[in-house]
């Protein structure tokens, strides 16, 4: 699948002259603070991509004149006029223009400006506009904005917000004796308003066409045809968006209540009424019901969550299955605005689950304003274990240049800002990055057990509190030990920790010897990022069985049920094992047939487990991803290599 490799926005809304946004063909999470310009990012694919439902070049190039040219005008405010004499249309421009490049292998450009509107007609352009979507906060505010009083009619938004990107089979038109096709879902709708046409009769009268005639025989075909799709597409989305809303989190059923458009061919004149779309609740946690306007049932985040169900089951059909492979993303622009923490949770794990294959399918742009949900976002998508596929970036405000601009940084990296400082030999500030990321990589690495400690606080209550950076550190070769790792990879981190723990403290701040002392500990640092311990196998209270071989070559079963979290222990194109670090129970014994049941031994450890058994038995020790299965009978060592 095609990606964004870089977007590049100038003199377009809050974006002056600026270089491309390299996002390299990875999923993005951008925080951009209010004022800075984050939803000029959205603005400006949107703008792009639309540009290929225009029928007419002006509704393009109404965005890139000059405010006082144009009332719609999206031009930076500070963009310089250029003058141009000799073009036919236009006398200026103002170098506004979207841009957007493809990763290679075959790199594609899709640019628009008032000089440049070819995308209009591109037809590659015009499947990625159908295939992609823009969901913001706005937009999914347009399915709670209902008085108390009246019904949920969804028709208003499906005219203003999906028929445009929805292809229905071709239907023929008559119109002045030309035969049209049409194929988009908006075009049709908009075709019926019109009614089946006019003629003029034997008194020179102007009326509508005659009942039998070839024009009014093709009208009623293909407003029945309009129907009948959109019915159909309702039926898609009634059979599909519960289900997506469920994994949501969600147990409310509901159903889109279609009726049809209609209308009336009188002698002269041509009366329409519109479809509609019923919003109804048919079922709420478990328990059949009725509610006619769920507006006045439903909470804020219910409601936005069946607004992304819906959004989402539609950008599913709407996907021409002929388009091959093209560019296909989803921009997501402040939408959790509306949702609790534990419904933004729902969403992002339903996004980042790969069985539901959005992450797949579709190229992710997620916008915030909301700073902690960027890093709870950026530590739900590491946890995924898919962090590689994610680029991070951060949206300021630059105050300090002529006029206010955006400014576009990767989030901070603090191996490369150590770096950075110590080439400009600012050492306490390299130590301060260091010491951070080494807490950072060892809470990300260390089970539980040791990051934390219970104490008795001083009122005698016993508390859970974070272990310090110094014992987190002496605790490495335990942790290397009970993981198989070698600690002389890393002993110098222990050696000297001290210019980490205490930056300012150092005897000579501007020592070679310090230096060197940072080089040995950011080395180390290097080496322990590649060690990952963030994907979890399995949850907690999870069962599985392992097997063993008896000298007397019978069989010896253990069944336990596992205590932690189940994690994986990983570095790229080196290994990939379960960690050792879970704690289990023995809660079952199968002894070449003789079952042992209801029995409860804990144990620090599945190592310790099989190491145990192992010995009893008086055999070698086993392999236990090799011989150790899930509740579904699936050896760990294929979960691994999923």
């Amino acid at each position: 699948m095609r990606k964004i490799d870089t977007l590049q926005i100038n003199n377009f809304k809050f974006f002056d002259e600026q270089g491309p946004i390299e996002i390299g063909g990875k999923h993005l999470l951008l925080y951009g603070e209010n004022g800075s310009g984050k939803s000029s990012i959205y603005w400006a694919l949107y703008t792009l991509f639309e540009a290929t439902l225009k029928k007419d070049t002006e509704e393009i190039a109404k965005y890139f004149k000059h405010h006082t040219a144009h009332p719609q005008s999206l031009v930076n405010i500070h963009a310089d006029r250029i003058p141009l004499p000799h073009h036919p249309k236009y006398n200026e421009h103002f170098n506004s223009f979207i841009k957007v490049k493809t990763k290679s292998p075959s790199p594609t450009e899709y640019q628009l400006s008032l000089l440049n509107t070819n995308i209009q007609n591109d037809s590659v352009a015009k499947e990625i506009n159908q295939a992609s979507d823009f969901i913001s906060y706005k937009v999914l505010y347009k399915f709670q904005d209902f008085w108390n009083g009246e019904k949920m009619d969804l028709a208003d938004i499906f005219i203003g917000h999906i028929l445009s990107y929805i292809s229905f089979p071709g239907k023929d038109l008559l119109r002045n004796g030309v035969v049209k096709t049409f194929t988009n879902a908006s075009d049709m709708y908009e075709e019926i308003k019109k009614g089946p046409g006019m003629t003029t009769n034997s008194k020179g009268k102007k009326i509508q066409v005659y009942k039998y005639s070839e024009e009014n025989k093709k009208f009623i075909a293909f407003a029945k045809h309009f129907n009948n799709e959109l019915k159909n597409l309702i039926d898609f989305i009634n059979i599909n968006a519960p289900a997506i809303l469920k994994k949501l989190g969600h147990n409310i059923d509901f159903e889109l209540r279609f009726e049809e458009l209609k209308y009336k061919k009188a002698d002269v004149n041509f009366h329409f009424t519109p479809f509609k779309i019923h919003f109804i609740i048919t079922a709420y946690a478990g328990n059949p019901i009725t509610i006619n306007r769920p507006q006045s049932f439903l909470n804020e985040a219910r409601i936005t969550a069946i607004a992304i169900a819906i959004r989402l089951t539609v950008l599913r059909k709407r996907i021409n299955a002929q388009a091959g492979d093209i560019l296909k993303f989803i921009v997501f622009d402040d939408v959790m605005i509306s949702l609790d923490m534990n419904n933004r949770d729902k969403l992002i794990d339903f996004l980042l689950d790969p069985s539901n294959k959005f992450i797949y399918d579709y190229q992710i742009l997620f916008l915030t304003h909301d700073r902690s949900l960027f890093f709870y976002l950026k530590d739900k998508i590491k946890n995924s274990g898919n962090n590689d596929e994610w680029v991070y970036k951060e949206m300021y405000v630059n105050s300090l240049s002529t006029f206010e601009r955006p400014s576009i940084n990767n989030h901070p990296n603090k191996i490369e800002k150590a770096e950075y400082y110590l080439q400009k030999n600012d050492y306490p500030a390299c130590g301060i990055y260091l010491r951070v990321l080494c807490e950072e990589i060892l809470d990300r690495i260390y089970p539980d057990t040791s990051r934390y400690e219970i104490k008795k606080n001083e009122e005698g209550i016993y508390e859970t509190r974070l272990q310090r950076l110094n014992d987190k550190i002496n605790h490495l070769k335990i942790f290397c030990t009970e993981e198989g790792l070698d600690f002389n990879d890393f002993k110098d981190l222990k050696t000297y920790k001290s210019v980490i723990l205490n930056s300012l403290a150092h005897n000579d701040i501007e020592s070679p010897i310090y230096r060197v002392e940072l080089i040995k500990i950011l080395d180390v640092l290097k080496k322990l990022e590649l060690i990952k311990r963030d994907v979890q196998l399995a949850k907690p209270n999870s069962t599985f069985l392992i097997s063993f071989t008896k000298k007397d070559g019978k069989p010896y079963i253990i069944g336990i049920t596992i205590k932690d979290h189940l994690m994986i222990l990983e570095k790229k194109n080196e290994f990939k094992r379960l960690s050792s670090f879970c704690k289990a129970n023995i809660t079952y014994i199968n002894d070449d047939g003789v079952e042992t049941k209801k029995i409860n031994i804990e144990k620090e450890s599945i190592k310790q487990i099989v190491m145990e058994k192992c010995k009893e038995l008086d055999i070698d020790m086993i392999n236990i991803e090799e011989n150790m299965v899930d509740r579904k009978k699936m050896l760990v060592k294929d979960l691994l290599a999923q």
